[in-house]
């Protein structure tokens, strides 16, 4: 048996206590979960009632979603605790753009992205804080690429992450952060001693279709021993932001065959929403440019619902569409800017946020 699967004493210490798992159905969350019930169920640790919590942004690829919801049903037939959250109406990603005027995140933006914490982590921190959690559980990863890394390095697990992190302190643990991609998949796909198939045979037949859809291929081992090179298809909301800052839909994006090629279509416009002629300024102060001009939010969301219409998606539902019509309304804007703010000149600046902001 591969020795990073068994856990430490320190592991067996953490985990013996009131905690619960944030699971966002990713790879590295479903292998958080997965190792914690094989452990479970080969008696390396004793947890009447182990929980976790999701929080559903409503955007997510139905592929991702089928498979979560048969790996929820299979933790819940095994006494997991499943709780399924949702981002308020006005945490909800395209709700933030083209109702308050959220500029889209950038693609090489250092910062946490303020759409992952709107959209998943809020709603879980919320839902975790009711529930009285002592010991938060993630399934951040060293590895799992070199911004993530960078922003691990700066600030911990509160840097960002697709599996809704909390903020960092004594309550927050990460006991899979040492695993490398390559473990990451060998576990899922259950490449590993009959010792552990034979107990984990449901889970890994569920683990192996998250596999499939993220289509990852895994190279030679490279010269002098190096780990081999692992590329597989970037997931997360549809049409998400962060994968790209051009207009053009990345390679991985176009690998979703299961996707309509319609939504590849969203990605030029967050490129049209990052122009600075469709953004509010403070001349001064604000070089890159702020929120989104009502008149932009109202010209994109109706590219947005025609992309949606043609897709046969659901974006932005009735309730959604209520409530974007009711900021443009209101001259809803995100803190600190105002529709003063629509009037003044447009400086010169780049055409994109710099990342470093």
């Amino acid at each position: 048996m591969k020795t990073f699967y068994h856990p430490t004493p320190e592991h067996l210490s953490r985990l013996d206590c009131h905690w619960m798992a944030s699971y966002s159905g990713g790879k590295d969350s479903t292998s958080l979960v997965t190792w914690i019930e094989w452990l479970r169920r080969v008696g390396w640790l004793s947890v009447a009632k182990p929980a976790l919590v999701l929080s559903d942004t409503g955007v997510e690829y139905e592929i991702l979603n089928d498979i979560t919801e048969d790996m929820i049903a299979v933790l819940r037939s095994c006494g997991w605790d499943c709780t399924i959250v949702k981002p308020r109406i006005n945490e909800k990603l395209y709700n933030r753009i083209l109702g308050i005027g959220n500029t889209p995140i950038h693609a090489g933006a250092t910062r946490m992205r303020w759409c992952t914490r709107s959209t998943k982590i809020d709603p879980m921190k919320r839902f975790r804080k009711s529930a009285g959690t002592v010991l938060s559980l993630t399934g951040v990863r060293w590895g799992e690429s070199k911004m993530r890394d960078g922003k691990l390095k700066r600030a911990g697990c509160a840097a960002g992450g697709e599996c809704g992190l909390p903020e960092v302190d004594n309550t927050t643990y990460g006991p899979i952060i040492d695993w490398t991609t390559c473990q990451v998949i060998d576990w899922l796909n259950g490449h590993v001693s009959a010792e552990v198939t034979k107990p984990m045979r449901d889970i890994f037949s569920v683990t192996q279709r998250l596999v499939e859809a993220y289509q990852v291929r895994i190279g030679e081992i490279g010269f002098g021993w190096e780990p081999p090179k692992v590329t597989a298809m970037r997931f997360g909301c549809i049409g998400c932001p962060a994968i790209t800052a051009k207009g053009n839909a990345p390679a991985s994006a176009k690998k979703h065959t299961h996707a309509s090629p319609v939504l590849h279509e969203i990605y030029a416009v967050w490129e049209e929403a990052r122009l600075p002629k469709n953004r509010c300024h403070k001349p001064g102060i604000h070089k890159y440019g702020g929120p989104l001009r009502i008149e932009a939010r109202k010209r994109l969301f109706v590219v947005i619902m025609d992309i949606q219409r043609r897709a046969g998606v659901v974006l932005i539902t009735p309730e959604d569409e209520a409530f974007i019509r009711q900021c443009w309304e209101d001259k809803v804007y995100p803190r600190g800017w105002s529709e003063a703010d629509e009037d003044s000149e447009e400086p010169n600046c780049v055409l994109f946020d710099d990342p470093s902001v």
